[in-house]
């Protein structure tokens, strides 16, 4: 509501999500399987999108492939997104207790080990002013980490060809003394 100062949330155990797809296997903070083996040439893809509806103003959250509407953020969530959006920002967390090893993150595996053992975000695109889906270029893309990284890292090389197009690589092993 007042852009993280005092409040704010990032996981689906937040309060504003309204689902209105009610099956479980889409439903906010579900899993996705099946999942990408390390090593493995074939890879899986759920493609999906957050987009602002023209007229309700509200934030969309829609499994790409299948045009499945998950849910949406109502505008009044938002008092710096009600028309639109100026940046985006994709970010990770991990959790874990006091005394605990951090667990990892991704597919637990650093972006050092590229696409074949990475997890990553492809395809990367906006949604500009008009509406227009536009892809993300080099100019666009602002890599930030605050990690040790051994434990956690990002990896953006610019633009990787026709299959991944814009994308960057993410995750890590967790471990000891890797909390923030």
């Amino acid at each position: 509501v007042d852009g993280y100062k005092k409040t704010g949330c990032y996981n689906y155990l937040c309060s504003g999500f309204v689902q209105v797809n009610h099956d479980k296997e889409y439903a906010l903070g579900s899993l996705v399987t099946p999942v990408n083996s390390i090593g493995s040439t074939e890879k899986l893809a759920s493609f999906i999108k957050i987009k602002q509806d023209r007229s309700t103003g509200h934030w969309w959250l829609i499994i790409q492939l299948e045009s499945i509407y998950v849910g949406y953020w109502p505008k009044e969530l938002f008092s710096h997104l009600s028309t639109g959006a100026s940046s985006i920002r994709f970010g990770g967390q991990t959790y874990s207790p006091p005394n605990k090893d951090s667990p990892p993150m991704g597919s637990g595996r650093l972006p050092k080990e590229k696409f074949r053992n990475s997890a990553f975000m492809m395809n990367l695109e906006i949604i500009d002013s008009e509406y227009n889906e536009v892809g993300v270029t080099d100019r666009d893309m602002k890599p930030y980490t605050n990690t040790n990284p051994e434990c956690y890292d990002l990896a953006y090389n610019g633009y990787q060809g026709p299959v991944y197009k814009q994308a960057f690589l993410y995750g890590g092993p967790g471990g000891r003394n890797c909390g923030i």
